[in-house]
Parts: C-alpha cells; sequence; structure tokens
C-alpha cells in the first residue's frame, strides 16, 4: 500500500478537521472521530505530521485553526463532513483557513462530497473533493501537492481548472480491510471520547470492523457510497483492535461503529468464539437487522450475549407493513414481534429505531408506527425506542432519487443549502402542510416514549426535578395517544427549542471539566 514505505525526510503536516455532527453532548455520545483518525493514521504511516482539530471537543475551533496554520502551513487541509449540520462547521473552518492563508489548499471528503460532488467542489471553500475512501487517496494527493504535481491523475480526487469541475479515474474501494493499519490513537486526546453505554451507563470506546451492507433499503446512503458491498476485517483482527482497546484505555464496553456488522454470519461466530476465549467481559454495543435475528435460534443468540453483545441496535423503520415492502427493508412485522420476544427472554437490550414522514405518508400511517414502537416496548421491559427520527432524503439514496422525479421535490444545490438536512428537522418537501407539522410533533414527543433515553441525559444536579417533569408529561401524552388528540400542542416548539438550549449547554458544561489542550 501506498502508506507502507520508508520515509527518512520530513514531509510536512496535514491538518484534518472533524466539524460538529448536530446534537453532541461531550462524556455522552461524543466518539472518536474515525474518519479523520483513519485517515491520519495512514497520513502518518506514510510519513507526514498529522494534527487533528475536533470542533465537538474543543472550545475555540475558528481560533485552532488558524493557530495550526499559523504555527506550521499544513500541505493540505482536510475537512470531515456527512451531510446536514456537520457542513455548517466545515464551512466555518473553511473561513479561518481562508482568513489565515487564501491559497492553501482546502480538500473535502466525506459522505457528502461523495455523493454531491458538484455543489461541494463549486464553493469558493473548496478546492479539492475525495471521493469515496480517502485512505490511499489522500496520501497520494498529499505527496502530489507537496511535490508542485497535477492531481488530475489521481483516482478519487475532483478539482478545478480554469474555472471549470474536473475528476480523476474512479478509485477502487479497497477489498482487504485488514491492510488499513489499526489507528494511531495518540493523534487525538482519548480522554476527550468515552461515550457511555445506554443500558448500563459504562464508559465505551468505537471501533469499526467492517464497510458497507449487502441490503438496498431505499432510504440508505450505502446503495452508492459502498456500492451495496460488504467488507469487513479478519475476526481475529476485529478481536485483537477491541483487546488494544481493552488494554491500553481500561474500556469494558465497546460500540461497533459499522454499517452492518452481521454482514457474514460465519465471521461473527469465528468473533464469539475469540471473545469467549480471551473472557474479556464487555458490554458490546452492536447495530443489528431484524432478519439476521430470524434466522437465528435462541442458542446463537444466547452466544452473542456471552460473548458481550449485550445491546442491539435494530432498525425497524415503520409500524406500517406496507411502507416496509415499499422501502425494501425485506422483514415483516411479524418476524420483528417473533425477534422481540425473543430478546425479551434474553439478557439482551434491544435499542429500536423508527421513522416517520415518507413520501404519501399520512397521519394513520405515522400512528401505526407509534402503536407499534408502545407494543415492542410493553412485550419486552427490557427493550428501549430511539425518538421517531424524521425522514430525511439524502442524497444518493433511491428514495432521494424518488422524491426528485415522481413527487417533483427540489433540493439545495449548495453547501449552506445542504447543512440543514439533518434526521431531527423537518426538511421533507413532499409532505403536506398539515402532516409535515404532524411529523415534527410525533418526533418531538417520542422523545418521551422511553424513560432510559431521557434520564441518560439530565446526569446532573437537575435531573430529580426533569425526570419529576418528564413521569407528568408522559402520561399526559400516553392520554393523547389514547385519545388521537395532538391539534392543539403548544409545548412543542417549546420542547424543541429548550432542547437545542440544554444540550448546548450540558455540552459546554461537560467539556469545560476537562484540562484544556495547550493553545485552547
Amino acid at each position: 500500500m501506498v502508506w507502507e514505505r520508508s520515509v527518512s525526510e520530513d514531509l510536512g503536516k496535514v491538518l484534518l478537521l472533524y466539524p460538529n455532527t448536530g446534537m453532541d453532548v461531550f462524556g455522552i455520545n461524543v466518539g472518536l472521530p474515525l474518519s479523520c483518525l483513519y485517515l491520519g493514521t495512514v497520513l502518518e504511516s506514510a510519513g507526514y505530521r498529522v494534527e487533528i482539530v475536533d470542533e465537538r471537543v474543543t472550545r475555540s475551533f475558528e481560533a485552532d485553526v488558524a493557530r495550526s496554520i499559523r504555527e506550521e502551513r499544513p500541505v493540505l487541509a482536510g475537512i470531515s463532513s456527512m451531510t446536514g449540520m456537520q457542513i455548517r462547521g466545515g464551512l466555518t473552518a473553511a473561513r479561518a483557513i481562508r482568513e489565515v492563508d487564501p491559497r492553501l489548499p482546502i480538500v473535502w471528503g466525506g459522505v457528502h462530497p461523495t455523493l454531491c460532488p458538484d455543489s461541494t467542489l463549486k464553493h469558493d471553500l473548496c478546492n479539492i473533493i475525495v471521493k469515496g475512501e480517502g485512505e490511499i487517496t489522500l496520501v497520494e494527493l498529499a505527496d502530489c501537492l507537496r511535490q508542485g504535481g497535477d492531481p488530475g491523475q489521481i483516482p478519487g480526487v475532483g478539482f478545478k481548472k480554469n474555472g471549470e469541475l474536473k475528476y480523476g479515474p474512479y478509485r477502487p474501494m479497497i477489498k482487504e480491510l485488514d491492510v488499513i493499519p489499526r489507528p494511531h490513537y495518540d493523534l487525538i486526546e482519548m480522554d476527550r471520547y468515552f461515550t457511555r453505554a445506554p443500558s448500563t451507563d459504562q464508559a465505551q470506546l468505537q471501533v469499526v470492523t467492517s464497510r458497507g451492507c449487502p441490503y438496498d433499503c431505499e432510504f440508505c446512503y450505502n446503495l452508492k457510497f459502498n456500492e451495496r458491498r460488504f467488507r469487513s476485517h479478519s475476526a481475529g483482527r476485529v478481536v485483537s483492535d477491541i483487546t488494544y482497546l481493552v488494554e491500553h484505555f481500561g474500556v469494558k464496553a465497546i460500540f461497533i461503529e459499522d454499517d452492518y456488522f452481521f454482514g457474514h454470519p460465519r465471521r461473527v461466530e469465528e468473533i464469539c468464539d475469540l471473545l469467549l476465549e480471551r473472557n474479556l467481559d464487555l458490554l458490546i454495543q452492536v447495530p443489528c437487522r431484524i432478519d439476521y435475528l430470524y434466522k437465528r435460534s435462541s442458542k446463537m443468540l444466547d452466544k452473542l450475549c456471552r460473548a458481550g453483545f449485550k445491546e442491539l441496535w435494530i432498525g425497524i423503520e415503520s409500524g406500517s407493513e406496507k411502507r416496509l415492502k415499499e422501502i425494501m427493508k425485506r422483514n415483516t412485522l411479524d418476524q420483528v414481534r417473533e425477534v422481540n420476544r425473543l430478546i425479551a427472554e434474553s439478557d439482551v437490550y434491544a435499542k429500536y429505531g423508527f421513522m416517520a414522514g415518507f413520501p404519501n405518508e399520512d397521519r394513520n400511517e405515522t400512528l401505526e408506527t407509534v402503536d407499534f414502537m408502545f407494543e415492542l416496548l410493553k412485550d419486552n421491559p427490557n427493550a428501549g425506542s430511539a425518538p421517531a427520527a424524521i425522514y430525511t432524503p439524502y442524497p444518493g439514496t433511491t428514495l432521494y432519487d424518488k422524491a426528485r422525479l415522481v413527487h417533483g421535490a427540489s433540493f439545495p444545490d449548495t453547501l449552506e443549502g445542504w447543512s440543514h438536512f439533518h434526521f431531527a428537522e423537518n426538511n421533507n418537501p413532499f409532505l403536506s402542510p398539515e402532516q409535515s407539522k404532524f411529523v415534527t410533533k410525533i418526533n418531538t414527543i417520542s422523545r418521551f416514549f422511553e424513560r432510559r433515553a431521557f434520564e441518560r441525559f439530565c446526569n446532573n444536579r437537575l435531573k430529580p426535578l426533569l425526570m419529576l417533569m418528564y413521569s407528568g408529561y408522559y402520561w399526559y401524552l400516553r392520554l393523547r395517544l389514547r385519545l388521537r388528540f395532538f391539534r392543539f400542542m403548544p409545548e412543542v416548539p417549546l420542547i424543541r427549542a429548550l432542547e437545542r438550549v440544554y444540550i448546548s449547554l450540558f455540552h459546554r458544561t461537560q467539556l469545560s471539566r476537562v484540562g484544556k489542550k495547550p493553545g485552547n
């Protein structure tokens, strides 16, 4: 690989930036900046010095960016960005870069530049984009820019030439993930990235064991970003990476940050066997699909639990049988019910995810989803439910294309426009005004459906008061749901405003308890 080389000279510095993702709460859900970590690792292995500036863990993001450039001009400044709120922080960082050094190459990478290359590249605050996986591309790009070369021949990049947008050849995806080195965790201050396990509140760290997903859910970015392909680390590499985090950072909880960990069932069993051999006594959170569990026996679920997989995050998406078929979810509500009963008989905590606001979804369908959420929670007291996310037509997904072609929806053509797209905000142009308001209400009140999730964000001196308020509001909501009365809900905009203020204040308070990094 391009980073496997012997370099005696100093190749210079590369600056990598990780903007806020939205709803970031330090100490709760601010996990490792994995995109920057992986890119920084291969750059460092190739001979570059790397600095990572993460907006989520600093109180002076713009000043930190400016300071880094003034101290030493980097070869390039790379910005990692998903669609949505992370673009805002990326633009903030890019403006700070331009003020200090107008000629410094600003490189955008990640999901959004890959799926919306033209609108990203044409922005004045972008010089180059990296499409798809960046490990190989960014090292080659850094080499090219350091030597004053032409990026036109580098696969996987987009650039500007004489005002025109140009793209290099296609960059194939990395087939064998084990060639990618383990992240160099010393690139960041690890004590800033411990999140909390929902069921036990244990400190945890994140690990990636695979990329992509073989399924074709119409709302998912993986269809284009990972070309519906599943690639994975070997079982031995996975357990080695987990063991490294346990031994070096003392964690007893791990979150597997995969699109679909269970893509190779045999690999899953091998990982379980190795974890059981090492007797690590871990709590492992992992995303899962209903169809995987439906095809397995209680014996396999028990094995998963004994190996540490005691928290499963499962996307159900809808309580409508018709909707599940339309979005190609490939499971039925009865299968969900059966799996829920199976989990209820185990020691596994299941966290279910749902969405509302799909194209052509009416009020009755939305309420079907709400009713199904409560049905699962009733049948399995050890289950939880995330707030019903507002369906967001992200670029690159099949439903995004349908929204444009079938429903005539129009979408942004600028980075600023895309920065407002987020699953907690209602950006659906295909919903009627009445249904749009109703979906926003359901999204807001569903934050109160699970007591444990609400309690997790109240871990401060106001907790007794907040939980008392929660109890009263919960029963008020249940009455509304039984009566199907949602017309007058003045508390909804107030809750959304208070949530934003509370999260911001709680994040800053939590962050202020951590010692300042030199230069911050």
